[in-house]
């Protein structure tokens, strides 16, 4: 029984290794493509985000701020690069980094959408452009697809972590079963019964003496 749980024990390892995409490849797939999509389309004034991904001086023409820079190149590394990784190889370490950057982008572009739109580059007529709301409305999709992949244990993960739990509950019964059993033996042996009265007469004797 001691093989079978080493056994379910490195599958349950090999199983949270990798995630499970059932519910979600569609989303994290729909999220990639909008994503690229709207990098082709303005951001801010007429500047297209992958010219503020590459840092273009068309960037610096329309005042692009480090907000808009950060939310960029997190929001691609986290959907273009990470998120088409977990596509690919279901890897869990991939898709927790391609949360933390997706969650995190989505954060820095509500400050990023603050920041233009406080500042004297939106009063010289640099606003947003429909980019960047698809951008961020890519991420977020992103990052709500990741939750039940990155927090959820997946259905072969919970198989395997019953069976191993009733083996193991099986190995238990079996232990005191054994242990029931030798003290019943104990208890039965003939030799020991001798050799424990032959002790206790002896401690007798010995008190007696004293």
């Amino acid at each position: 029984m001691q093989d079978q749980s080493d056994h379910l024990a490195r599958e349950e390892r090999a199983a949270a290794s990798r995630v499970d995409l059932v519910a979600t490849r569609w989303a994290l797939i729909a999220a990639v493509v909008l994503y690229v999509i709207a990098l082709f389309l303005p951001f801010a004034g007429n500047v297209a985000g992958w010219q503020i991904l590459t840092f273009t001086d068309a960037a610096d023409a329309v005042q692009a701020k480090l907000t808009e820079y950060a939310f960029t190149v997190l929001s691609f590394i986290g959907l273009v690069v990470l998120t088409s990784l977990v596509l690919a190889t279901r890897r869990f370490p991939l898709a927790a980094a391609g949360w933390m950057f997706t969650t995190v982008s989505f954060f820095i572009s509500i400050l990023a959408i603050w920041l233009r739109r406080t500042s004297s580059a939106f009063d010289e007529g640099f606003y947003h452009g429909p980019g960047i709301y698809l951008a961020i409305v890519a991420v977020g999709i992103a990052v709500f697809a990741y939750i039940p992949v990155v927090l959820r244990r997946s259905d072969t993960q919970s198989e395997i972590a019953e069976r191993r739990g009733a083996l193991e509950g099986r190995d238990e019964v079996a232990l005191a079963q054994q242990a029931a059993s030798r003290e019943a033996a104990g208890e039965n042996n003939p030799l020991l019964v001798d050799d424990r009265r032959a002790r206790a007469a002896e401690r007798h004797e010995k008190y007696r003496e004293g």
